[in-house]
């Protein structure tokens, strides 16, 4: 998700290549079919988890991390390698950054 852009900029750049006032850079047709395309095209932004979506993961993440801790005892990892529980935390601090609502 490093290289989203903005719809309603990008339209705008395309009908001001496309003016038909100036020298166009973009022939009309061209440029009406791109920003129909972007139109129709879904938003690039994560959807937002709703509450019972929050919890239902929460939960799904506690217990996973209740496994992985088990799983570490068990065999416990090289010190170069890192633990489950860490990547069930990092698995957890990832999704509420992308995903919950502000």
């Amino acid at each position: 998700m490093a290289d989203l852009i903005d719809r309603e900029k990008a339209i705008r750049l395309i009908k001001t290549e496309c003016n038909p006032f100036g020298k166009p850079t973009i022939d009309f047709e061209s440029g009406k079919k791109v920003i129909e395309f972007l139109e129709k095209m879904p938003s690039a932004q994560p959807e937002p988890l709703t509450d019972k979506e929050q919890r239902i993961f929460l939960a799904a993440m506690g217990r996973e991390e209740k496994v992985c801790k088990d799983v570490d005892e068990k065999w416990p990892t090289e010190p170069y390698e890192d633990s489950l529980v860490k990547t069930c935390r990092e698995i957890e601090r990832k999704v509420k950054k992308a995903l919950w609502t502000n």
